[in-house]
């Protein structure tokens, strides 16, 4: 298997990564607070970990990975009461919403998705084994964790008590013993909100015990990383790890990694800034490979600036590259004879590409191997004249690297003359271009041509490149893309 090193947020390095049980690997993903749409962070999460397992995948493991929904929450049943619906209702909803922008952008499920509302006894159960520890203690019909009674906290996201203090929600209840104290049970008397019975009677879980709770009960008390967006170390994280750490033997997430943020135009999203994408603006605008790409272009632990022209780049190189893939497909598939890839070059040509991922997944660097690559096989590409056996070998061994680097990190999951097709209709719907004035016009210059008269054909191409469209005349036909 392929070593690989990881950044670990808990030790601030980059070290070995060893699953417990190989080939098994372990990874629990903070999911979302299901009350609205995932927005363009959120899909930058989730496209990292899709990354991370497919490419674990690629190294040879077997990865297992639990996502959760929190489905029950303030939030969820604000809006719930605004749209005049249930939070089951609302958080149903949110979820299948989810699913549905995910895979428009190519990220596969979990393997595991637990709900909170399905876990409540779970969740009783956890929070009984703080309280028989001597971690938990009820005031005011809540259930509090004692902060100062688990010694390693704070440990994690490297802070102090006064930094904790001034980094939880200022909404303090007087029912704490302490400022830093969080909740595990929050009461609730309203017979018209949300509310389970417990020993500590009605209400609900607070927010991070789900995560400690159903991370071990699907992965074990000890499992190999646990993973979420940047913002999560505090306090979730760290809360996390104390209840899972404070309930039971084990050493809980043997590995974090954590996701940096999404800026917009160099700031920070937010609603009130109104540069406030979701998943679902995106999809209708940018192909789903342009926007991985972009997710793959800056390191997943630095922040990473969405504007129309990082997209319009990436938009740009993942065209180019499954252009070249076309263009071999298309010269291959012409040769009398098939030429096979001579897997010793596939190899020597991903090598950099797989070892440039397996460094705490630096895509990046491993972009420019997939370009390199890309390049080299657009040289005997355009090269005039008939292709030698030699060459075509060569092409076929390119054509099988490029397509290995993009099924290890989930890029060319799409036949290339598909993809392009695909790739061209986004662009004609972005620039708001008349499919049938472009198709009219082909059909005159197909005719100028056939009569010989250069200079209508040129007049028409001029018009065309003027519009965007580039002309591509091949033996077997005229086609057309957008520039």
């Amino acid at each position: 298997m392929i070593p690989i090193r990881l950044y670990d947020t808990a030790r601030r390095d980059k070290v070995d990564f060893v699953p417990l049980n190989p080939p098994k690997v372990t990874i629990y993903v903070c999911g979302l607070t299901v009350y609205d749409l995932p927005h363009i962070g959120h899909a930058r999460t989730f496209v990292v970990f899709d990354v991370l397992r497919r490419f674990l995948r690629h190294a040879g493991y077997d990865v297992l990975l639990v996502r959760n929904h929190t489905d029950i929450d303030d939030k969820i049943i604000r809006r719930a009461t605004e749209e005049n619906t249930t939070p089951h209702e609302l958080a149903s909803r949110m979820i299948d919403a989810l699913h549905a922008d995910m895979a428009s952008i190519d990220v596969e499920p979990a393997d595991i998705e637990p709900r909170v509302t399905e876990h409540i006894p779970d969740i009783i159960q956890f929070i009984q084994k703080l309280f028989d520890r001597g971690l938990a203690y009820q005031s005011g019909g809540d259930v509090w964790f004692r902060v100062s009674a688990f010694k390693d906290y704070g440990k994690f996201s490297n802070r102090n008590l006064d930094e904790m203090i001034n980094g939880v929600r200022k909404a303090l209840s007087e029912n704490k013993q302490a400022a830093e104290d969080f909740a595990l049970w929050k009461a609730e008397s309203d017979p018209l909100r949300p509310g389970w019975d417990s020993p500590w009677g009605r209400g609900r879980p607070g927010w991070h015990i789900e995560c400690s709770c159903m991370s071990t009960k699907y992965l074990s008390p000890s499992f190999d990383i646990h993973g979420g967006g940047r913002d999560l170390i505090f306090p979730h994280h760290e809360n996390e790890i104390a209840q899972a750490k404070g309930a039971q033997d084990g050493d809980f997430a043997r590995h974090w990694m954590h996701v940096g943020m999404v800026e917009i135009n160099g700031e920070k999203m937010s609603h009130s800034l109104k540069n406030f994408w979701t998943v679902r603006d995106i999809a209708q605008k940018v192909h789903p490979e342009a926007l991985r790409y972009f997710f793959l272009t800056t390191h997943y632990r630095n922040n990473i600036n969405f504007s129309h022209d990082t997209i319009q780049e990436a938009t740009q190189r993942i065209t180019s590259l499954y252009r070249t893939l076309e263009a071999a497909d298309r010269i291959l598939a012409a040769a009398k004879s098939p030429a096979s890839p001579d897997e010793a070059l596939v190899a020597t040509h991903t090598a950099a590409f797989l070892e440039a991922m397996a460094d705490d997944l630096n895509s990046s660097k491993a972009l420019a191997v997939l370009a390199q690559t890309a390049k080299t096989a657009n040289e005997i590409v355009d090269a005039r004249g008939k292709k030698s056996p030699e060459q075509l070998r060569t092409l076929a061994s390119l054509r099988k690297a490029m397509q290995t680097m993009g099924d290890a990190c989930g890029l060319f999951s799409r036949a290339p003359q598909t993809a392009l097709d695909q790739l061209r209709d986004y662009a004609v719907k972005r620039l708001g271009l008349d499919v049938a004035n472009i198709e009219a016009l082909l059909a005159r210059r197909t005719q100028a041509r056939a009569e010989k008269n250069w200079a209508e054909s040129d007049a028409i191409r001029d018009q065309l490149a003027e519009m965007g469209v580039q002309i591509l005349d091949r033996p077997e036909g005229t086609s057309w893309q957008v520039s």
